[in-house]
Parts: structure tokens; C-alpha cells; sequence
């Protein structure tokens, strides 16, 4: 079996452990009790710590190769930090657009997330979930992904990141994310790279939950969804040269690093297929547990 494909089966049999335990714990009468903050992070140990220890325990791989868990250096840290930020009106644009078409689930969770308490829902929404979602999207699904060419490998990682959320609203922007983390795990050779901006943007939502005001203002109620796409458009294209200037500098602290094409026995470059029977069995999954209930409803 090809690197590939045992990446695409440890992606699969996640996907399976993942959506199972989920169900479970959504039926457990102990979780009812428990708080929104509570019940979150429960979820993210149960659902995460299990497969990913597993893997490392039954494949042997070297941990901190494999994840890439080197330095930064305090220049890519103030650059992905802001970047972390200016990415967000980019993410909240295409949030909007597909909340159009199907629920968002973080609008839907705004009082239980409130109610757990900031710093529980700081750990249980933002560190918790970066941590285990790099560690399994930029950490082992992309360095197992090596043989597909770098840009395949960071398409398949993103891909796989946004179908886990298993929430059509979601995979729009978690895929064009994930896509740009996968950018700067490369360039920089460091999870921490995703780790860091993952954080931040996770940290922003729950920041902003806690800091709004018990009753909105009648001109946010009052906006119409034309009116809401227009400004959140002006704040891309605001965004944009900030965006630009980050990754120039970026680009200058972290350049291309020398590669070996990989080749086959016939001198041709040597690369996997990523569309095995496992990925398509992710995408009925998905299509089955993360579109059709919003289909159906």
C-alpha cells in the first residue's frame, strides 16, 4: 500500500471514529447536564486524542518529524499573527454567502458559548480545536500526502479540513484556510504556523461573543443582506493590501527551499493519486451526515 493510500484510510477510518463517537456523546444522558463549554471539550479529547495517539503508536513515525514541530522565530510570529487577523474578513465573506444557503452552526451556539464562560470556551473553541485539527489536517494528512506534489498534498489536506466540519456553511472558507495554512506549514517547515493563525481566528469568535452587547442596535437588525454583502466586500478589499504587504515579508524571511523531484522507474515525476476508494467513501459520508440533513430539513 502506497503512502497515499494509508493516508486516505487513516482519513477514512478517522471520519468513521469521528461522526460515531459524536453520536454517542450527543446521546449520552451524563453529556445533557453538561454545559455548551463543558460538553465541547470533552468532545475534542474524545473525538481527537484517541486516533491521533493511536496512529502515531501503530506507524511509528517520528512525532515531531512528521508534524514538523520546529521553531518560528519571533518575525514569522507577528506576521502570521496578523495574518490570522487580516484573513478574517475574507473568511467572514464567504461565511455570509454560504450562510445564505445553509445555517451557521457558531450563530446557532453564540448563547451556550456564552453561557460556559470566557476562558472555558476560550479552551474548549479556539485552543483546543487548533491544536487537534492542525495536528491531524497540516501535521499528518499533509506530510503523508508527500508523494502527491506539494499543491495536491495542500489541496487534499484542505479538502479532507473542511469536509470534517461536516457543516456545508463551513467547508467554503475552512478549505480556503486550510489552503493558505497548508502554504505556510511548507514555507516555514512548522505546524505552528497553522497552529498560530488557527488560534487567533478561533480566539477572535469567542472574543467577539463576549464582548457584544446583550441587545443589538436597530441598524444592525435593519440591514439588508445587500447592504451586509456590500460592506463586508469593502472590508476585503481593505483588506487586500495589508494582506499583500504580510506575505512580501513573509515571502522574504521564508524562502524557497531546495526540492528533489521525486521519479519512477521510467525517469517521469512520481506522484499518487489522491481519489482512492477511501476519499470517495469520505465524500458519501459527508454527503450523507454533513449535506443531506440540511437538504432533508
Amino acid at each position: 500500500m502506497t503512502e497515499t493510500r494509508r493516508t486516505n484510510l487513516f482519513a477514512l477510518l478517522f471520519f468513521i471514529y469521528f461522526i460515531v463517537v459524536s453520536f454517542a456523546l450527543a446521546f449520552l444522558p451524563a453529556m445533557a447536564s453538561l454545559s455548551d463549554g463543558t460538553y465541547m471539550l470533552l468532545a475534542q479529547l474524545l473525538c481527537f486524542l484517541p486516533p491521533l495517539i493511536l496512529y502515531f503508536a501503530l506507524t511509528k513515525k517520528n512525532i515531531k518529524q512528521t508534524l514538523r514541530l520546529h521553531p518560528l522565530g519571533w518575525k514569522n510570529v507577528l506576521i502570521i499573527i496578523s495574518f490570522g487577523i487580516s484573513i478574517q474578513p475574507l473568511m467572514s465573506l464567504l461565511s455570509y454567502a454560504a450562510a445564505l444557503f445553509f445555517p451557521n452552526p457558531v450563530e446557532q451556539s453564540i448563547s451556550g458559548i456564552h453561557s460556559s464562560g470566557f476562558l472555558l470556551s476560550l479552551l474548549s473553541v479556539a485552543i483546543l480545536p487548533a491544536l487537534f485539527e492542525e495536528v491531524f489536517s497540516r501535521g499528518i494528512l499533509l506530510s503523508g500526502y508527500t508523494f502527491l506534489g506539494k499543491w495536491k498534498a495542500a489541496f487534499a489536506s484542505a479538502l479532507l479540513f473542511g469536509l470534517l466540519h461536516l457543516n456545508p456553511q463551513q467547508l467554503p472558507y475552512a478549505f480556503v484556510v486550510g489552503f493558505l495554512f497548508c502554504f505556510l506549514v511548507e514555507r516555514t517547515d512548522s505546524l505552528y504556523a497553522s497552529i498560530l493563525p488557527h488560534m487567533v481566528i478561533n480566539g477572535t469568535t469567542v472574543f467577539s461573543i463576549f464582548s457584544e452587547t446583550a441587545t443589538e442596535t436597530a441598524a444592525s437588525v435593519e440591514m439588508s443582506e445587500t447592504m451586509i454583502l456590500v460592506s463586508l466586500l469593502l472590508m476585503v478589499l481593505l483588506s487586500i493590501p495589508w494582506l499583500a504587504v504580510l506575505l512580501y515579508l513573509f515571502l522574504r524571511i521564508n524562502p524557497p527551499k531546495g526540492e528533489f523531484a521525486l521519479m519512477d522507474e521510467n525517469g517521469k515525476p512520481y506522484q499518487e493519486r489522491f481519489l482512492t476508494p477511501a476519499i470517495i467513501t469520505i465524500f458519501a459520508i459527508y454527503a450523507v451526515f454533513g449535506l443531506l440533513p440540511y437538504l432533508i430539513s
